[in-house]
This record gives structure tokens, C-alpha cells and sequence, in this order.
């Protein structure tokens, strides 16, 4: 019973993934610019946490008998997830919910295998099989059948403008791989995927602060959080971040990493296909093609077998 109601809180967790980088995406139209963007949606995440942490544990902080004993790149997690989050603000309005999706998940997928590879951060040395070449294979080749599918409609700029986009994020996706093993590794120390979660959310939240009172043209956008009317939906974005963040560290220890990450998955391209095809939060409703529905279906069974063989 605990494995299925694990299944079905990560797939929520994946169907709110895209619908999250949507909202931000709106609160930035709102805002004008990425960071204000990122800084609100973590405030707003932050405080929900801090009020989660408070209920559950028996204090905000880490003892310095647990600081001391954690290396130091467990603390990274709050930095990759600024830097994630910023970059699917960036991504949504030039490439859409489900290349928003999917161009970062390439980016996770090849830092995982080479984390998996080298044992980096700890982690146990997983050999490089044949199943996993293969996997990573049929993952390229449905990302490469999906945007196929797109070239028919656009032009060639904006083909070249998708690429570039593209490239962007699968360097921003990096982050979203190194990201659960830093918070996983906090977790485990703190006993609680809550507080790891209040910590990392913390630390990028910090790090964004910093990054918007230095920066002129975010300082000057600021008296429009409180200033431009927006649907009330657009604060709801660092929720959904602190809902996903916490989930995944909480039913990993239940199904493991693989089926977690696969079920996460599904749900984030079943509804990133429905924003682009119905044109959610501002987006032109776009026809998908059925080569495009065979390349996502492909990318799919791609991850399947990367995670389970």
C-alpha cells in the first residue's frame, strides 16, 4: 500500500512539474524579469516549508555535529535548484511546456549515468551496460522525432532559435541530476526529507536575494511584486516546488530512485503535451503530430530501460 500511494503522490509531483515552470513562467510576465521570478516563487516555497519543518521537527537548523559530518557539496542543492528554476522560467516562452520538459530531462539523464559511472558524490559505481547505451540511444532518438515534428510547422530561424533554446536546456537539466543526490544526502543525515527540503530551499533562496539586490534592473522591478495585478494562481508556483522537492525525497526510500524518476516522468510528459496542445498559460495551441507522439512514446521506453536495465 505504501508503494502505490508512493507511485501516485510522484506522478502528482510529475503532472505539477510543467504546470509549475508554466505559473512561474506567467509570474514573470507579471515581474518582467527571471530572478524577482525565482526569488518570489522560493519565498513562497520557503514559508511553506519553514511551517512543515516546524510541525515536524523539533527545529528549524541543523546541529553542528550534523553540519560537520556532511561533505561539502551536500549543500549545493539550493544552488542547482536556482539555477534550474531560473532556467525553466527562460525556457518556457521559447520552447514550450513539453521541450521545457524534456530538453532539461536529456540534461539529468547524461549527468546521472555519469554520476552512476564515476561514483561521483558518493555514490555506488554503476558499469556502463549495454542496456543503458541503448536506453540513452532511444532517448536522443525520440527527442530527435519529436522535433521533427515541429520543423514542418516553423520557420527556419525559429528552428535555429529552438536548437539554441534546446542546448540551453540541456545544460540547465545538469542541475536537476545533481540536485536529489545533494538533498538525498541532507536528507539522510537530517532524518527528514522535509528539513532537507527547508534547507535547500533556504540556501536558494539566499543566493537569489543576493543576485536581485545586485543587480539594477531587478532592484527596480521589485514594488511590482506588491504593485501588478495577477491572478492569484502565479504565487502558487514555489508551492508546487516545495510539494515536488519534498515528495521525491520522501518516496525514493520507498520505491527507489529508478521507479520514482520513471513515474515522475511519465507525468511530466503527459502534461506538458496537454499545456502545448491546449496552449495553457499563455502558449499557442500547437498540433501534435503523431511522429511527435511515436518520438515521446520512444523517449519514453528510453528511460525505461536506462533505469531498469
Amino acid at each position: 500500500m505504501q508503494n502505490i500511494t508512493g507511485l501516485i503522490l510522484i506522478l502528482i509531483a510529475g503532472l505539477l512539474n510543467p504546470v509549475q515552470t508554466g505559473v512561474n513562467s506567467t509570474l514573470r510576465n507579471y515581474l518582467r524579469t527571471p530572478i524577482l521570478s525565482s526569488t518570489v516563487s522560493f519565498l513562497v516555497g520557503l514559508t511553506s516549508l519553514i511551517i512543515m519543518t516546524l510541525m515536524t521537527c523539533s527545529t528549524l537548523f541543523p546541529s553542528g555535529e550534523t553540519v560537520s559530518g556532511l561533505p561539502w557539496w551536500a549543500w549545493l542543492g539550493g544552488l542547482a535548484g536556482a539555477i534550474g528554476l531560473t532556467g525553466n522560467i527562460l525556457l518556457f516562452p521559447k520552447l514550450g511546456g513539453v521541450l521545457t520538459a524534456l530538453m532539461p530531462m536529456l540534461g539529468q539523464i547524461l549527468m546521472s549515468m555519469l554520476i552512476d559511472t564515476f561514483g561521483w558524490f558518493d555514490t555506488e559505481p554503476i558499469p556502463m551496460a549495454t542496456g543503458r547505451i541503448a536506453g540513452l540511444s532511444l532517448v536522443i532518438g525520440g527527442l530527435i522525432m519529436y522535433m521533427s515534428g515541429k520543423k514542418s510547422t516553423d520557420t527556419n530561424s525559429r528552428n535555429k532559435s529552438i536548437i539554441l533554446w534546446s542546448l540551453a536546456g540541456i545544460a540547465s537539466g545538469l542541475t536537476f541530476a545533481i540536485q536529489p543526490v545533494m538533498n538525498g544526502r541532507l536528507a539522510m543525515a537530517l532524518g527528514s526529507s522535509i528539513h532537507s527540503a527547508f534547507i535547500s530551499f533556504s540556501i536558494s533562496t539566499i543566493i537569489l536575494i543576493m543576485l536581485l539586490l545586485s543587480t539594477p534592473e531587478e532592484r527596480r522591478n521589485i514594488p511590482r511584486v506588491f504593485t501588478a495585478k495577477r491572478p492569484w494562481w502565479t504565487w502558487t508556483g514555489g508551492l508546487l516546488g516545495a510539494y515536488y522537492v519534498s515528495v521525491f525525497a520522501l518516496v525514493t526510500n520507498w520505491v527507489g530512485v529508478g521507479l520514482a524518476t520513471l513515474t515522475s516522468i511519465l507525468g511530466m510528459i503527459i502534461f506538458s503535451t496537454v499545456i502545448d496542445r491546449k496552449g495553457f498559460f499563455g502558449r499557442t495551441p500547437q498540433k501534435i503530430r503523431p511522429i511527435q507522439y511515436a518520438g515521446l512514446l520512444l523517449l519514453f521506453l528510453g528511460v525505461v530501460c536506462i533505469k531498469v536495465l
